[in-house]
């Protein structure tokens, strides 16, 4: 069986730490890499259902997308939710490791995998971050369909019960369709940039959806949650390098659902 760094060996040079965006708090969250690692979770978000989750599962690592401490705690008082995970993470030697940014531009991570799942064909790379490293991907779909087709294809493909569209014209026909996991909206100008006939991403502030309608460009977003496809394609990862390696490793896909929003 591996230890925690020679998991984290694999994972970085899957997703290497030199593509995360700056004040990404990626990599190792809270615990220890010397332990062994026997039993792994994967899930998009560590919250305390997650946890005890982990808990029961007597799991010993758990591979995130979305790290745990985007803000530092000012206290350990456990009467806080927030603080009480913590506390169970330690006291169950359960080791937390994040690929956030990193996985999102990594070849073959985030976007790949999304752009895989909305069946784009001759998937090209777009907008290039600070460093000049590209985050989202763009494809073709094998025929033009309608805006509104699109928006309730990305429904079914995601399982998801409602998104929102930002659209002058749903009618419209489009082929051209660019995808940016989580929240990308402040990146709509290198859509534009790009040619692309619809931009898919999640989290799209409110005066920002204004300015994409003021520059026409068509835009679906369906939450920040369609990033869940994580826990599986990076389930199949670590069962591929457990074996590869003869790490007998036993790797589950956590069932707890994080999405926070429910449409009514």
């Amino acid at each position: 069986m591996p230890n925690g760094y020679e998991l984290v060996q694999k994972i970085e040079e899957y997703a290497p730490l030199s593509l995360k965006m700056q004040h990404d708090p990626t990599g190792l969250q809270l615990g220890n890499l010397n332990q062994p690692v026997r039993r792994v979770m994967t899930t998009l978000d560590v919250r305390p259902e997650v946890v005890q989750e982990a808990i029961e599962q007597k799991v010993d690592f758990i591979f995130a997308h979305h790290p745990v401490m985007f803000h530092p705690a000012h206290n350990l008082d456990t009467t806080n939710p927030q603080n009480q995970m913590y506390a169970d993470l330690l006291s169950h030697q359960i080791t937390v490791y994040a690929a956030h940014t990193n996985m999102d531009k990594a070849a073959k991570g985030m976007n790949d995998w999304l752009a895989q799942q909305l069946q784009l064909q001759q998937v090209q790379t777009f907008c290039l971050d600070q460093d000049k490293i590209p985050l989202g991907r763009w494809g073709t779909l094998s025929q033009a369909i309608s805006v509104l087709e699109l928006a309730n294809k990305v429904k079914q493909q995601f399982a998801l019960t409602g998104l929102r569209l930002i659209s002058n014209n749903p009618q419209m026909l489009v082929q051209k369709i660019g995808i940016i996991g989580g929240d990308g909206g402040k990146f709509y100008p290198q859509a534009l940039a790009s040619g692309l006939d619809v931009l898919i991403t999640g989290d799209v502030y409110y005066h920002t959806a204004h300015d994409m309608l003021a520059a026409n460009l068509n835009v679906i977003d369906p939450g920040h949650h369609i990033e869940a496809i994580f826990i599986a394609e990076t389930k199949s990862l670590l069962e591929q390098w457990s074996q590869a390696n003869n790490w007998n490793l036993t790797v589950l896909a956590s069932q707890s659902n994080t999405e926070p929003f429910k449409f009514i």
